[in-house]
């Protein structure tokens, strides 16, 4: 059976285009007529949709060309390589999956508890400070292990930490940083990234959640954010010392939402009885 370019491009479902292009880069070898027409047999049916589902796999023309003509244990490595690519793309999904549905549920959290409180306990952390003020921490070996954090732990949160004693005193110095879950460090595999002076660890502690919202209007100026909060603090004491309570901690921050015409945010603070 004989089937001219139209032909093989309508039995697989793609342009006349992209049977050239699989001509061009040795592919298909079509035979021509006395017209000089281009054709092709049945098996060029068969290689074609082969061809097309490494490409869906995500091999490059360069890996299929390497195939072609190849013996079957070369093939094998180079269908072996492209499966360990393909695993760890998978896991890098389901962690990034992982991620995203952690901060849609922190999402469903700040809408759950808005103008309200919750307390419960917080997870432990793991974390690294960038920055306190307006200064920032940049040694050579302290954005090494800041770096690995944004792009090597999967489930990363940017967190603003502010010291209890600073709290006290009505004051707002800012330590940024990014955090992992403790109960994360073993599943991925990052004990000795975390195993470092620069990390510093926020401990499980019974703690007050509530959610602070910025106008994305107001996020650069300093006055009116720090208003936001101090007002939210007056709100904090008033729950607690009904219900005598003491904070015992630093409050930490969860930026849950920082693209919206409101940047959404957890606030945790550490709190346990007077008596």
């Amino acid at each position: 059976m004989r089937y001219l370019t139209n032909d093989l491009a309508k039995l697989l479902g793609v342009t006349t285009n992209t049977i050239r292009r699989y001509e061009n880069s040795g592919f298909l070898t079509p035979e021509r007529d006395v017209a000089n027409y281009r054709y092709y047999k049945d098996f060029d049916i068969s290689k074609t949709a082969i061809i097309r589902l490494y490409i869906k796999c995500g091999f490059s023309h360069s890996e299929i060309r390497q195939m072609i003509g190849n013996n079957n244990d070369k093939i094998f490595n180079i269908c072996d390589n492209r499966l360990q690519e393909i695993d760890l793309q998978i896991e890098r999904l389901k962690r990034l999956r992982h991620w995203l549905k952690d901060n849609m549920q922190l999402m469903i959290t700040i809408n759950g508890i808005r103008n309200n409180f919750v307390i419960m306990n917080c997870p432990a952390l793991k974390y690294i400070i960038y920055s306190i003020g307006d200064n920032i921490l940049n040694d050579k070996d302290r954005l090494n292990i800041i770096n690995k954090f944004m792009y090597d732990v999967p489930e990363v949160q940017l967190i603003t930490i502010f010291k209890s004693n600073d709290l006290k005193n009505g004051h707002f110095k800012a330590y940024r940083g990014w955090a992992v879950k403790e109960i994360d460090i073993e599943k991925f595999n990052i004990e000795k990234l975390v195993n470092n002076n620069f990390i510093e660890t926020y401990t499980t502690q019974k703690c007050l959640y509530g959610v602070i919202e910025i106008p994305s209007e107001y996020i650069y100026d300093f006055d009116k954010t720090n208003d936001i909060r101090k007002e939210y603090l007056k709100r904090v004491r008033e729950f607690i010392d009904e219900r005598d309570f003491a904070i015992t901690g630093d409050m930490i921050e969860f930026i849950v939402n920082a693209l919206g015409d409101t940047v959404s945010i957890l606030a945790c603070i550490p709190i346990s009885d007077k008596n």
